[in-house]
């Protein structure tokens, strides 16, 4: 399994991350799934979200009007939904997933965290070992990750991101690493 990023899904990523920085984001991610990989066309913020430093909560009832919402209205499909980890003081924010993280996903269920820190040097967009995407823009350093549950395993997957690396960059590292609650 590989997660694709589209150009708008990349940047409403970002956006959305950047926007509530300090604070975890949380929204959707819209687009279709294929046997072997799963393509993230737009996102879409939770507008609703409690927003924490180092938790983020939503009403499901809500969250359930959306995804009846899109349904009915697109073509697209709710394929998962996405969180920031923003760094908190002097901790700096991973993509690893959390004891919550990993309680909330459901069977065949797509996350992606995206980890915010203070930045202090650019660097380029590109892929870091074990399919994560890293770079920065405005000051900040972020990284993205995907994980994909497949039966009882949640398992890190690649991400691929065309548009913020290049169609000719070649992803690193393993294409799954199985990952447990801490």
């Amino acid at each position: 399994m590989e997660v694709y990023l589209s150009e708008n899904a990349f940047v409403g990523l970002l956006v959305s991350t950047v926007e509530v920085y300090r604070r975890e984001c949380f929204g959707i991610l819209l687009g279709h799934r294929e046997p072997d990989r799963i393509m993230a066309d737009f996102v879409v913020p939770y507008q609703s979200a409690v927003r924490k430093f180092q938790e983020v909560h939503m009403d499901w009832q809500r969250g359930q009007r959306v995804a009846e919402a899109v349904r009915a209205t697109s073509r697209w499909e709710l394929v998962g939904d996405y969180h920031s980890h923003p760094m908190y003081g002097e901790k700096k924010a991973t993509t690893k997933l959390s004891r919550a993280d990993h309680e909330s996903f459901h069977a065949d269920g797509t996350s992606i965290i995206v980890a915010i820190n203070d930045g202090h040097r650019q660097h380029r967009w590109g892929y870091v070992k074990g399919g994560l995407i890293s770079g920065t823009i405005n000051g900040y350093s972020i990284r993205m990750a995907a994980y994909h549950k497949d039966g009882d395993a949640v398992i890190r997957v690649p991400l691929i991101c065309p548009y913020a690396v290049g169609f000719t960059a070649k992803t690193k590292g393993p294409t799954s690493v199985e990952v447990h609650p801490d």
